[in-house]
This record gives structure tokens, C-alpha cells and sequence, in this order.
């Protein structure tokens, strides 16, 4: 299959167009500059230059494919900013794909959820409303993960990751932990937050999904791809700080603390709640057997 990828270039995007070409796919990756069109060439990858406010490329891209994957997601804007441009995208898409029954698979994440307590959310599990503006500008994917579902003659299928890790990178979150971390001197985290507990996923097996949802995913439907649950924020944390060479060492901070030392209240936020999915659709329904289960020990390898 002839798949568009948008967001190739990313930490996530690049580890799924490898493993989309290792499966024998072609891959085409939206490139929004010439390095970045460069880069994608090196990768064995076909470069088409637009970006996500660009109707016209996404439109002849899709349409010139066998599926589509949107991936992008810009994090570097504000959260409502970044979800609206990543929605008129999906829309875009669908209406280029509408008619055709080709896959569009698209890319959510586990933020808008909230604190999720000690439960392990499935996809049926009711997601509370929220006071928080940073996660009521999270659930506005919600409502884009409903319009791909709804698409009419289009598979559209919906991958919600928790916390990426793995390839000495990390996705949002564990990105900003590990730079402050760096100028710290140790791994922090919310004076009352240590007990907390998180689902992550490594970002081989994440991608590993994305091919078989390419490949045989039923169309309607939601995924969420946890792989290990029951991570307590201390302890990853521990393993972090072996991972970046600290020892070991981290440090519990007040919420304003660790808001200034990540750069941002919403991520500070995010990392003093707890955060867990399941990975049991996925697994039952598309045959997927994540392999990179001992998160701990892969954080704190020198590897990561």
C-alpha cells in the first residue's frame, strides 16, 4: 500500500514510517520545509511539501494513496491552536477519502482524560467533564476522534497513545521531564503525586500497531494502546534519572516549582495525575503483542 504519512519526521512519525516500509508499504510524508524534505529522502521516503494548513496538498496526497495516517500534532502551539488545525486536517482528509473505503487512521492521545484515579480506562469507560482549560482543550480530540469513526466510506480507525517512550526520546511529558531534569541535576515530580500510576508505551511497539490498523483494522473503531500500566510516578521517575546518568536522584517540588522547572503549568499538571489506559482491544481485535514491556529497566538503561 501507498501510505501518506503527515508528521514523519517526528519522534513518533519517523518510527512509523520504518516500520511501514520494513512491512513493504510505501510511504509518503508531508513535508513542511526542504530540510525536512531532504530528511524524509534519506529515510527512503517521498517527500509532498505543504503542511497542515494546506487543504489543496493534503487533498492530492490522500487521494494519490492507498490510506492515510495523520500523526501530526503540534505541541509547540497552544493546546486549542494545535487541536483545531489537527481537525480541519482530519476533515480535509475525510472528504478527499469519502467514497473510497481507504483507511484513515488517526493519531489521539490519552490527555483529555484527566486524572484517571486507580482505574484503568478502556474505551467504553466515561470520560468525567473537566474544569481544567488545558484539558478541556485536550477533549476538543475527542470530538475529532468521533468525526474520523462517524466518516462515512472511509475505514477510519483511531489510535489513543498514553506516554511514548523508548529510542532515547520520549513524546510530550517525558521529553520536557528529561530536559529539566538535565539542568536539575534530578528527575522531578509533585510532592504528592509519587504513589500516582501510569500506562506508557514504547514507540516501536506503538508503531507496530499502526501497521496492523493500516492493514486490518474494522473501520469505527478506537483503540487505546497501553502496553504497561500500574507505573508509579516515583519510580519511573528513579528509573529516568539512571537513564540520563543522575544516579538516581530525584526531587519532589510544589506544583509552582515543578511548573517552572518543566516550562509550562499544563505539563506540570498533567505529570501529578495519574494516567492509565488499556491495551486489551488492541491486543484481542488486531493481534497486537507489544515485546517492550520491562519500562523500567528500558527508562533507566543507557539505551534510552
Amino acid at each position: 500500500m501507498k501510505i501518506f504519512l503527515t508528521g514523519a519526521t517526528g519522534y513518533i512519525g519517523s518510527v512509523i514510517a520504518e516500520k511501514l516500509l520494513q512491512a513493504g508499504h510505501e510511504v509518503v510524508g508531508l513535508a513542511r520545509s526542504d530540510s525536512s524534505a531532504e530528511k524524509l529522502k534519506r529515510q527512503g521516503i517521498e517527500p509532498h511539501r505543504g503542511d497542515l494548513r494546506d487543504p489543496r496538498a493534503l487533498t492530492e496526497a490522500a487521494q494519490a494513496a492507498d490510506g492515510v495516517i495523520q500523526n501530526a500534532f503540534d505541541f509547540a502551539a497552544d493546546f486549542a491552536t494545535a487541536g483545531a488545525s489537527e481537525a480541519n486536517a482530519v476533515f480535509t482528509f475525510i472528504e478527499a477519502l469519502r467514497g473510497s473505503g481507504k483507511p484513515l487512521v488517526f493519531t489521539s492521545g490519552t490527555g483529555g482524560l484527566g486524572d484517571t484515579g486507580k482505574t484503568i480506562y478502556d474505551e467504553e469507560t466515561p470520560v468525567p467533564p473537566s474544569d481544567s482549560p488545558t484539558i478541556k482543550a485536550l477533549q476538543v480530540r475527542f470530538d475529532t476522534e468521533k468525526t474520523v469513526i462517524d466518516a462515512a466510506d472511509v475505514r477510519g480507525v483511531v489510535l489513543r497513545p498514553p506516554n511514548v517512550y523508548g529510542r532515547s526520546g520520549g513524546r510530550a511529558v517525558l521529553s520536557m521531564i528529561r530536559a529539566a531534569s538535565r539542568k536539575l541535576g534530578a528527575v522531578p515530580y509533585a510532592v504528592d503525586a509519587a504513589d500516582n500510576l501510569w500506562t506508557l508505551v514504547h514507540v516501536d511497539d506503538l508503531a507496530d500497531l499502526f501497521v496492523l490498523a493500516v492493514a486490518k483494522a474494522p473501520s469505527g473503531e478506537l483503540f487505546h494502546v497501553g502496553a504497561r500500566s500500574g507505573l508509579r510516578t516515583q519510580d519511573l521517575a528513579v528509573a529516568m534519572s539512571h537513564g540520563l546518568g543522575l544516579g538516581g536522584r530525584t526531587v519532589a517540588l510544589e506544583r509552582a516549582e515543578l511548573a517552572e522547572a518543566l516550562g509550562a503549568e499544563p505539563l506540570a499538571d498533567y505529570w501529578s495525575t495519574n494516567s492509565q489506559i488499556s491495551g486489551e482491544k488492541a491486543r484481542r481485535v488486531l493481534g497486537w503483542h507489544p515485546r517492550h514491556l520491562d519500562v523500567l529497566g528500558e527508562l533507566a538503561g543507557p539505551s534510552d
